[in-house]
């Protein structure tokens, strides 16, 4: 269902069986296409364009049983792998939020829970493998504040059943956030407040650094020799699990240290190249 109002679009997927289904409130200036509507209400994807990046978002209200938990993540690893090859889902960053109605771990519960059974846990890891996503929590919350969920009936009973998973954490730069509104009780559900800033490179990469010239002859350019040395760098920066910024910094000590190499294997190719000249210059004059 998609609503209207003078400065939102609203997509909707709520059924008429007395749960909320799911809700994302758009602004009009954001581009957006509706990519799935489950026909149970129980996710909805969207995907939105801001500051020209892609985004595909995925809004979860899961089942409050393990069968119903289940046959739900079997529909949204489904949908996931049908998309998963469009160049529009490849180039995209991945945000997956709602409320899970489960925990991951023993530590996102006050009482004991009930685990998860095996089946359950593997399409689990299996979606997150998929979309690539890690879950926010430990990397830009974890304040002493941790519970969303309230149980009525047991008033100790707390949980984080209302997480965000993001699948391009090491571009976030640290002001961004995640917190959850303890002053605000929605049902029995705290409201979890999610705000993600893009590393801004002037502000990341450190002042001795982005001054340092990488100066490079650009006839190496064309050398299988220097292609294969910068393919090598960026793959190792890429697997270091550290933040954008110190990405930057590995890569741009790492480039010095390939302009370094090829400078050396350079010289001595010209010097080599040199002395073979001259010595059949040489060998010419001595013959007349």
């Amino acid at each position: 269902m998609l609503l209207h109002t003078r400065d939102f679009h609203l997509c909707y997927n709520g059924l008429k069986d007395g749960y909320s289904g799911c809700l994302f409130i758009i602004r009009k200036d954001i581009p957006h296409q509706v990519l799935f509507d489950d026909p149970q209400g129980r996710f909805l994807i969207i995907h939105i364009l801001i500051h020209e990046i892609s985004y595909i978002c995925i809004n979860v209200y899961a089942p409050n049983t393990p069968m119903e938990r289940v046959k739900t993540w079997e529909n949204i690893l489904q949908v996931v792998r049908s998309f998963e090859h469009l160049q529009l889902w490849e180039n995209a960053r991945i945000v997956m939020f709602g409320d899970f109605n489960m925990v991951e771990t023993d530590t996102d519960c006050t009482k004991v829970p009930s685990l998860i059974s095996s089946r359950e846990k593997g399409l689990w890891n299996e979606i997150l493998d998929s979309l690539k996503c890690n879950d926010l929590w430990g990397y830009i919350g974890g304040h002493s504040i941790r519970y969303t969920f309230h149980s009525r009936s047991h008033k100790k009973a707390m949980s984080r059943l209302d997480r965000c998973y993001y699948s391009h954490i090491s571009v976030l730069f640290p002001a961004s956030k995640m917190w959850i509104d303890a002053t605000m009780l929605l049902s029995d559900h705290s409201p979890l407040l999610v705000h993600l800033v893009d590393s801004s490179w002037i502000a990341s990469i450190p002042d001795r650094l982005h001054r340092i010239p990488l100066r490079i002859n650009h006839a190496w350019i064309r050398t299988s020799l220097f292609k294969t040395k910068v393919d090598d760098l960026i793959q190792q920066v890429l697997t270091l699990k550290l933040s954008a910024s110190l990405k930057w910094e590995a890569l741009v000590v790492g480039m010095q240290g390939v302009i370094r190499d090829c400078g050396k294997y350079f010289s001595r190719v010209v010097k080599a190249e040199a002395e073979h000249v001259i010595i059949s210059l040489t060998e010419k004059v001595d013959m007349g």
